[in-house]
């Protein structure tokens, strides 16, 4: 799932920008904020949940 800019981080963890993949570390209830690259098109992306975190596995590709 990808979320903009100003949405609130759904779970703490590790996500990226969806244009140029720069990860940056959320935490839950915060603000998703534009990206830092200014790509312009960002959305951001869950790349790897906290532990504990509640929105599952990580994604295909990623070791746990």
């Amino acid at each position: 799932m990808r979320h903009k800019p100003g949405n609130k981080v759904p779970v703490t963890g590790i996500y990226w920008c969806s244009v140029c993949k720069r990860p940056a570390s959320f935490t839950a209830d915060q603000d998703f904020p534009p990206c830092p690259n200014r790509c312009g098109r960002c959305l951001w992306e869950l790349v790897r949940a906290a532990e504990g975190a509640a929105e599952g596995s990580n994604p295909p590709g990623l070791q746990s």
